[in-house]
């Protein structure tokens, strides 16, 4: 017996009356909170309680940390008293005696211009025509800084001195690139000494 093939459609739905209905949602929330939803958030930032202040000690100068133009790194202290007891400590830091002739004439120096390892050699043969910037300078370096326990040792003896902390400012050359100075900034910062005087010649 014949059977009557049916036609089954298949319901279809359209994309155009999803898409109507998106529209109008999004134009009844955009009505309905205006522009606000638009604006920035507003973020409370946490208030800061030790803030660093990159500023000089009232008083003159006592110390400077000279960077020259290549990059050699030189300390100078301007008492004869203070560089005297800096000497003794950090003579016994690094185990060197220095003997009463030596301490003399490092009385007349200064500046800090070698390695603390180079500095009795220096002294001995040191005249004062020697200019100081042909020197190798001061070791700076992360395994190596002798800068550090130099301004330490100075600092401690202004205080037991003098009574207070030592007045320190950095001279560097201004052809100078900004990594060189920030390895002195990082050294007095590993101290929390922020104040101090910034020169650029």
């Amino acid at each position: 017996m014949y059977k009557a093939k049916r036609n089954w459609l298949r319901p279809r739905a359209g994309l155009i009356p999803l898409f109507d209905i998106a529209m109008v949602t999004f134009l009844f929330m955009a009505f309905r909170w205006g522009t606000s939803i638009w604006k920035p958030m507003k973020i409370e930032e946490p208030a800061i309680s030790v803030m660093p202040q990159y500023s000089s000690l009232p008083g003159p100068v006592k110390g400077t940390v000279f960077i020259g133009r290549t990059g050699v790194v030189m300390y100078q202290l301007f008492d004869k008293y203070l560089r005297k007891a800096t000497l003794q400590e950090m003579g016994e830091i690094y185990d060197i005696q220095f003997d009463f002739a030596e301490i003399e004439t490092f009385l007349k120096i200064d500046v800090v211009c070698v390695p603390i390892a180079s500095l009795k050699k220096y002294l001995d043969a040191y005249n004062d025509k020697q200019p100081f910037f042909n020197q190798p300078g001061i070791p700076v370096t992360p395994g190596n800084n002798e800068l550090a326990n130099w301004i330490l040792q100075s600092r401690k003896a202004s205080r037991a001195l003098q009574g207070q902390d030592l007045n320190l400012a950095i001279d560097a050359d201004k052809t100078l690139l900004y990594p060189e100075i920030e390895n002195i900034l990082n050294t007095l910062g590993q101290q929390r000494l922020f104040r101090f005087q910034l020169i650029a010649r």
